[in-house]
């Protein structure tokens, strides 16, 4: 549900990319509540004509009278019942211009940008050929291919030499920072050809405050968090790099109350290599039909800025008592199971809603089984263990509430059968919760 509210959501332009002195713009559309207030904005051109019609809002995006490749990265600001979210997307713009080359009077010239094939011309009785060309944004180089009256062809590379445009953008989830608490802000990255860049190296800095980058939570957005220094008011700088591009923003920082302390959980809490720590309580049965409960200590680790953490997992399953060898009932016997298991993984995550991942992941490791059985005809009790191998993955989502998160998943253990004298396996399908503190 969460997944079909942000796909629709999300920020549309029709056509997806122009061509600059061609196309003299792109419809944008974006669904919202009829109280939401939307406000565009873009690097390059204009928007204008935003209209609320029932839960969509459509604008006008007016290209730039300009001739020379660049990309629009558009955002669509929506504000509602004191929360904002913010909605990205680019817009490539071809270049077009006449490219005037000089060559031997009445030679064929062609070139080819980008794949596509532009003429062959006949040069003039001067050796002039004007080639129409459009240019994408990041081609940086043509092939020029030349063909005399003779038959005689030369090729050669043709550096058309695109300035640079920007690439980067960068906004905050809030009208204002409020001192010693994190002002989330999105960074908006895009590669040389204008789609989303999802392997950028992105950082936020700020001479008025601390920074941490978070993690992506779209294509080619980085969230990160900035803190004011104590004490600090009026106006403050940030400052995101990437692919050795700079962006700024000013943002409005309001003091914070009287005596309000920063603080130590929320500080660095999503950074790069940033952990958390917690436990987990499971419920559900095994595949033979026992009873399955499992308690578990969980420390998190964040890798860099990326939406992965590596786990590492301790704890126990405990299963209720089921018989075995029931194919003779005077002879079945009746046998009760835990185990103590280690286990290492990694937990892969995607914001859908402000505050809410959804989240895959997959673990493995070793657990002691113990197994204690009930021998038929009166014949006392036996105890055995083992050790063995285990696997586990793990569907759910998290919800950042306090200094941490809280999490919810539906997970699956599987392990061999036949261990200590257990005909069955302690494999199960369990509903977990729990809560992970953020540590640092």
């Amino acid at each position: 549900m969460a997944l079909a509210v942000l796909i629709a959501a999300s920020l549309s332009a029709q056509p997806a990319q122009l061509v600059l002195g061609k196309d003299s713009g792109a419809d944008l559309e974006i669904r919202a509540s009829s109280g939401a207030k939307v406000t565009f904005s873009t690097t390059v051109g204009t928007v204008s004509g935003a209209q609320h019609q029932g839960g969509v809002v459509r604008a006008r995006f007016n290209a730039p009278p300009l001739r020379v490749p660049s990309v629009a990265l558009v955002l669509a600001q929506v504000d509602e019942g004191g929360d904002r979210d913010l909605y990205w997307v680019s817009i490539p713009l071809s270049g077009s211009d006449t490219m005037v080359i000089e060559t031997k009077p009445g030679s064929r010239v062609e070139a080819t940008v980008a794949g596509q094939m532009v003429g062959p011309v006949a040069a003039a009785d001067n050796g002039t050929v004007r080639l129409p060309m459009v240019v994408p944004p990041g081609v940086r180089q043509a092939t020029l291919k030349i063909t005399d009256k003779l038959g005689n062809t030369t090729e050669r590379p043709l550096d058309l030499e695109p300035p640079p445009f920007s690439r980067v953008r960068l906004a905050a989830r809030a009208e204002a920072a409020v001192a010693s608490s994190p002002l989330e802000v999105e960074i908006f990255v895009v590669k040389p050809d204008g789609t989303p860049d999802d392997e950028a190296r992105v950082a936020l800095s700020s001479p008025d405050g601390e920074t941490s980058m978070r993690r992506r939570i779209a294509p080619g957005v980085y969230l990160a968090e900035y803190v004011p220094a104590e004490g600090e008011s009026g106006s403050a700088r940030l400052e995101a790099k990437a692919n050795g591009q700079l962006a700024t923003l000013d943002v409005p920082v309001r003091a914070g109350e009287p005596g309000a302390r920063r603080s130590f959980w929320r500080m660095g809490s999503h950074g790069p290599w940033s952990f958390s720590a917690g436990i987990l309580g499971g419920l559900g049965r095994s595949f033979d039909g026992a009873t399955a409960g499992g308690m578990l200590g969980e420390v998190a680790v964040r890798l860099e800025s990326s939406p992965l953490e590596a786990l590492l997992d301790f704890g126990g399953n405990f299963l209720s008592e089921v018989d075995q060898y029931t194919g003779a009932p005077a002879l079945a016997e009746r046998s009760k199971t835990h185990a103590w298991l280690v286990q290492l993984g990694i937990r892969g995550s995607y914001e859908v809603l402000r505050a809410l991942n959804v989240h895959a992941s997959v673990g493995a490791g070793l657990q002691s089984q113990s197994v204690r059985t009930t021998l038929p005809l009166n014949l006392g009790r036996v105890e055995d263990s083992g050790l063995t191998t285990r696997l586990a993955t793990a569907f759910g989502a998290t919800y950042r509430i306090g200094p941490g998160r809280a999490l919810a998943q539906v997970e699956f253990d599987w392990s061999p059968s036949r261990v200590a004298q257990y005909a069955g396996s302690t494999s199960s399908v369990q509903g977990m919760l729990g809560y992970l503190l953020n540590v640092r």
